[in-house]
């Protein structure tokens, strides 16, 4: 009986782990640079500069605020879908979990030597980095997850390609607007 409730549950958590551990890889990256592009602006150049010189515990604090500001929120997003909301408290749950991941990786690449200083943090993220490396190596040889992280990018790909379509499909209907505001003299699509 045990073996077969395992059985039964093992993949999807696989499943679930596999989307988890996707939005971790693929959307970290992406936006951490994306964090760092509006981090240009010049008035948050200034933040980001006093940020990054922080002593080790403001680090911290700094660190810990963006959790702790959209926590609300995503306790919001689970009343929605509580009360029969599914989609708006999916959509707040997500855009906070989105905004605060932004926000907590371009933190993090600003305050870890600092925050590296405190030692029971530093042991912690060692910890936190193991076990993430362990859980990592087990999933991904796990067959579930195989056919889940290929699934995954075949549909990545045909969303790149989809999108590609779309963007040159626009420029070609733009060049033309361009040609035929040309021949008359004027813009047409005002």
């Amino acid at each position: 009986m045990e073996h077969r409730l395992k059985r039964l549950l093992t993949p999807p958590f696989i499943i679930l782990a596999a989307f988890v551990l996707w939005f971790w890889e693929w959307l970290w990256g992406p936006l951490e640079h994306f964090m760092a592009m509006i981090g240009r602006w010049p008035m948050l150049r200034l933040v980001e500069a006093r940020i990054s010189s922080a002593p080790r515990y403001l680090a911290l604090v700094c660190f810990v605020i963006p959790g702790a500001v959209l926590l609300p929120f995503k306790v919001i997003g689970l009343y929605f879908i509580a009360h029969g909301a599914a989609f708006l408290g999916i959509g707040t749950f997500l855009a906070a979990k989105v905004v605060g991941t932004a926000l907590v990786a371009r933190i993090f690449s600003l305050t870890k030597p600092q925050l590296m200083e405190i030692t029971w943090f530093a042991r912690a993220y060692a910890a936190v980095a193991r076990f993430r490396n362990y859980v990592f190596a087990a999933l991904h040889q796990h067959p579930v997850y195989q056919r889940t992280r290929t699934t995954l990018l075949a549909l990545r790909q045909r969303l790149k390609g989809v999108r590609r379509g779309l963007f040159s499909h626009s420029m070609r209907r733009w060049r033309a607007v361009y040609r035929l505001s040309r021949r008359r003299g004027r813009l047409t699509c005002i």
